[in-house]
């Protein structure tokens, strides 16, 4: 114990004279944020000139969870999970009925910028994983399969603050995502394209298609 007031002289100027910007530096504890979303997307249609540019195919509805950590300066990242399932509507009558339940995992990292101290803006850059079931009938059963494919996105959003530590806001997003040949006239069991019944992954043969989502949120500082 003698060595105490010592060792304390010792340390005292030093605290004194510190930078108070290191100090804060240091001891500054990351932002989080936790938050609750609802939204839909569709594919973008481009097998059939007649509907090129439109984004309804295979509409998909969806709730998920996100947190997000900040970073150094605007930087912030984020990690969420998202349950979406096909919708009922068909805009297109000849499209493949097709039953679609996914769970999107996703990571992204993202810019954000005050525009003012209750209005935010922020960009994001993304990629994860969908786990999705499909089906879809065929003649007298039904076709299905459990598929795992990569996804990717760039999205642009906002939120204001409706409380001291809540926003509201929406985001929109472009992914790059696997989709499937909704030609109905694929699977017409008089058709002559399949000298025997298709399988699975035949009629669920994946490609990289554009998709456009739009969410809306709710998130909250810890």
């Amino acid at each position: 114990m003698r060595f105490l007031p010592i060792i304390l002289a010792l340390a005292l100027p030093a605290a004194v004279h510190a930078d108070p910007l290191s100090l804060t530096s240091q001891t500054e504890a990351p932002t989080i944020d936790i938050g609750v979303r609802i939204g839909g997307y569709g594919f973008r249609r481009d097998a059939d000139p007649q509907f090129t540019g439109k984004w309804d195919e295979c509409r998909m509805n969806g709730v998920g969870i996100f947190a997000q950590r900040g970073l150094r300066g605007p930087l912030f990242i984020e990690a969420g999970i998202d349950a979406y399932f096909s919708s009922n509507d068909q805009p297109n009558a000849m499209d493949l009925p097709v039953s679609r339940s996914s769970a999107l995992l996703s990571t992204a990292i993202g810019v954000r910028t005050e525009l003012n101290r209750w209005l935010v803006g922020y960009v994001q850059l993304g990629v994860g994983a969908e786990l999705t079931r499909v089906s879809v009938p065929y003649a007298d059963g039904t076709l299905h399969a459990n598929k795992m494919m990569p996804e990717g996105f760039i999205g642009v959003g906002g939120d204001i603050k409706i409380g001291e530590a809540t926003r509201f806001g929406a985001s929109i997003r472009t992914l790059v995502m696997g989709n499937f040949n909704y030609d109905a006239q694929r699977l017409n069991p008089s058709s002559d394209q399949w000298t025997a019944s298709p399988s699975a992954d035949q009629v669920f043969a994946a490609e990289p298609t554009l998709a456009a989502q739009a969410q809306f949120y709710v998130r909250r500082d810890l």
